[in-house]
């Protein structure tokens, strides 16, 4: 049986959607994290590091307020190093678009770590 790789390595940089008809998640390795941590670090004295932990805890409010269709629909299972989730190929492209945009402006960011829950 051949598998077919649709990976998107471009479209909601630096999140990766990886989509190989076996695994389909989306993953951001810790590398891209840390470009980002002085955002978190900023609420450091609440437990904020910037870690794949902490990019999950975005994931829910961003599920939770713009994406509840998709809720029963995704996997969240961030680690340290990495944030990483699991679902249909609609639920992670729209996560993706929407933790990209999040990555991207320092305010949004701000806004959405200014509602999560540590986890």
């Amino acid at each position: 049986m051949t598998t077919t790789d649709r990976t998107d390595k471009t479209s909601y940089a630096p999140f990766i959607l990886f989509d190989d008809d076996e695994l389909r998640s989306l993953i951001l390795s810790d590398e891209p994290m840390l470009s980002r941590c002085a955002i978190f670090e900023e609420r450091a004295a609440e437990g904020w590091s910037g870690n794949g932990d902490d990019w999950g805890s975005i994931a829910r409010v961003i599920v939770a307020e713009q994406l509840p269709e998709f809720e029963d629909d995704l996997e969240l299972d961030p680690e340290a190093g990495m944030f990483s989730a699991s679902g249909s190929r609609a639920a992670l492209e729209k996560l993706g678009a929407a933790l990209a945009a999040a990555f991207h402006d320092d305010a949004r960011l701000r806004d959405l770590l200014s509602r999560a829950e540590l986890d």
